[in-house]
């Protein structure tokens, strides 16, 4: 499944705390600071689906009609991430 980086999760769902204190906010992306050692909870999201159904939702998009806006938020996502890794 696509994170598509809304940070939903992380502020009402995250088993640390709510809001997750390792919430890593870049232009309107959220992002986990502490990735590589986040808690199981945050990698087993057990939705059947190719896209985060949360995130389709917080950022009102719709597939397969927004598809082209889902992919552009996925790369954006990914170099945003790459930048900071940097």
């Amino acid at each position: 499944m696509y994170c598509l980086h809304c940070g939903d999760c992380c502020r009402r769902m995250s088993p640390i705390a709510i809001p997750c204190p390792y919430i890593m906010k870049v232009k309107d992306y959220v992002f986990c600071s502490e990735y590589p050692n986040r808690p199981k909870e945050c990698k087993n999201h057990n939705f059947d689906a190719r896209f985060c159904p949360i995130g389709l939702d917080v950022l009102k998009l719709s597939y397969p009609e927004d598809i082209e806006q889902i992919r552009d938020r996925i790369d954006e996502g990914h170099k945003i991430l790459l930048n900071v890794k940097n």
